[in-house]
């Protein structure tokens, strides 16, 4: 038996918006595409399976707020394949309910004003192949 939803459905369907950019949705097998172009550049692509849905960013993207901001989800990952950068105009805390592991080349760590303060409720401990102090 066809499914009736396609049978009836076109296969695209194309809106002008007020602004004039355009509205496209499209259907290729399995999954749904919905793009915004914008002075024919695609601005934004929404790509929706049965795995979810995907959006894709031609141009970057930029999220403001003016009061809080939160992502929530049972993994998140943010990947950035040149530079990553976290700030804050005040203070920034990490916390983890199990192990926190960071790793990279090097590592540096550097206090601007005051102490770098380390408290552990057991042993602390430094491996290295030396260790230089006041150097």
């Amino acid at each position: 038996m066809s499914n009736p939803v396609r049978a009836i459905r076109p296969a695209m369907d194309n809106i002008d918006l007020p602004g004039g950019q355009r509205l496209s949705i499209r259907t290729e097998g399995d999954e749904s595409i919905i793009q915004i172009e914008s002075s024919g550049a695609t601005v934004l692509n929404i790509r929706v399976t049965a795995g979810g849905a995907e959006l894709l960013f031609e141009d970057g993207l930029r999220i403001r707020a003016e009061g809080g901001l939160s992502l929530d989800g049972d993994r998140v990952a943010i990947r950035a394949r040149e530079e990553l950068r976290l700030e804050s105009g005040g203070e920034a805390f990490i916390k983890a309910e199990g192990d926190l592991y960071t790793e990279a080349r090097v590592q540096n760590i550097k206090a601007t004003l005051g102490n770098v303060n380390i408290k552990a409720n057991d042993d602390v401990k430094l491996r290295a192949e030396r260790i230089l102090l006041n150097c």
